[in-house]
């Protein structure tokens, strides 16, 4: 059954200010494990423990055995069992968040917190393994600490459809109980612009022990960074694609660049968020 600690309910579509200048702040407890988040955004945080959501029912399962014409494609939303801290009021200006569909979201205001030996089979029926454990906990770290030293476009161990792209401000930070990477990047299906709304805050770790995995995600806004609709930044336009796509490198280069230049001017702060991250206590998975 699924348990839901409600610190303050907040309605579906809620848009967050997104500034967390105060230095107030407090404690939110997640089951065994607790972060300190600006009081902010701690007023209308929302806390609940999500069981494991595998991709394959049993009978599906049964069937893709059989006939591997029946493989399904995974979704984001397939993961383990995991603890979820969401902060709709981290959200800047003009993103709005729907607390049905946070799951889904790859850029939702959120902290998750799996069991990280359930990543193998939530791609399956939630039962069956297809690598063993020890292999997979050493997959899932060594992907994760690959990202201190190249852009690994497939750093997440959640399904995402795309390829992380304008990986820049890349930081070690360490919490009680283990570390991860923080960056900022874009999930990209095929050459775009770095976009608003898409452009976001991503946190890889890992607790020493190999039982937790976790995730943050915090959507970004920059003075400056496209919309959906708009068709051009830094000199560069979807009107002439040929030209983006060919030169895709060098676009996203320059747009890492002009994100580093800026970095003072990001909201929220990568300060604000690395400090709730470095404050995570998160030692072991217990149930």
């Amino acid at each position: 059954m699924n348990r839901r600690q409600y610190i303050k309910w907040s309605l579906a579509g809620v848009a967050g200010s997104g500034h967390a200048q105060s230095s107030a702040s407090n404690v939110l407890q997640a089951g065994p494990f607790a972060v300190t988040a600006p009081s902010e955004w701690s007023k209308t945080a929302i806390v609940e423990k999500v069981p494991l959501r595998p991709l394959y029912s049993a009978s599906a399962w049964n069937d893709f055995q059989g006939n591997r014409r029946y493989r399904l494609k995974p979704a984001y939303s397939c993961r383990p069992e995991h603890w979820a801290l969401r902060f709709p009021s981290a959200l800047p200006k003009g993103i709005l968040f729907d607390l049905k569909r946070a799951g889904e979201d790859e850029t939702a205001p959120q902290i998750l917190i799996h069991k990280a030996a359930q990543w193998d089979i939530c791609f399956t029926d939630g039962v069956n393994e297809t690598s063993k454990k020890d292999q997979l906990l050493r997959s899932m770290r060594k992907r994760m600490d690959d990202v201190f030293t190249h852009d690994e476009p497939d750093a997440s161990p959640a399904f995402t459809d795309a390829s992380l792209t304008f990986q820049c401000l890349k930081r070690r930070i360490d919490f009680k109980g283990g570390h991860g990477v923080r960056l900022v990047a874009q999930w990209t299906i095929e050459p775009d612009l770095m976009r608003f709304r898409c452009l976001h805050y991503l946190f890889l770790g890992m607790s020493d022990d190999d039982s937790c995995q976790i995730m943050a995600t915090f959507p970004l806004s920059l003075e400056g960074l496209p919309s959906l609709d708009d068709r051009n930044h830094l000199g560069w336009s979807m009107d002439r694609y040929d030209e983006l796509s060919k030169s895709f490198d060098r676009y996203e280069n320059e747009a890492k660049r002009w994100v580093e230049t800026h970095v003072e001017k990001i909201n929220p702060t990568l300060h604000t968020l690395d400090a709730m991250m470095h404050s995570l206590v998160a030692p072991r998975w217990t149930e």
